[in-house]
């Protein structure tokens, strides 16, 4: 039976196992402000880094400024696999969307052109 599964939400990453792949996608996409990847690559991404960053929003505003700063620091921890850009989320992300007032749609995607090699649609991923 197909209960609850979604064949766009998945990936194949070959020799390294999914939730890996997507920690290195996230650590990069924060590195970079952007990044340009393939498009079911790009909805994978996009629905695990929304999540995320909405995850950092919402910590902020259940619990006072020095736990719900202790809680992010944990989940960052558990998420980002650098520490530079651990604090780049910390330090500039963060206080930008929590200023905002966004809750959610913290990635953009841009659909550009076709891959040369293999012809494979390629999207560019911002955060907003």
């Amino acid at each position: 039976m197909r209960h609850r599964h979604n064949k766009l939400l998945e990936i194949n990453t070959g020799a390294k196992s999914k939730p890996v792949f997507l920690r290195q996608l996230l650590t990069n996409l924060v590195r970079n402000g952007k990044i340009t990847t393939t498009s079911k690559r790009a909805k994978v991404l996009k629905s695990y880094a929304d999540s995320f960053f909405a995850d950092l929003v919402s910590n902020t505003a259940a619990y006072d400024a020095k736990d719900a700063r202790r809680e992010n620091i944990r989940l960052v921890k558990s998420e980002i696999l650098s520490e530079p850009e651990g604090k780049k989320v910390m330090d500039t992300f963060l206080p930008k969307f929590i200023e905002s007032g966004k809750k959610s749609w913290f990635i953009t995607t841009f659909k550009m052109w076709y891959r040369v090699g293999d012809g494979a649609e390629k999207v560019m991923l911002k955060i907003a």
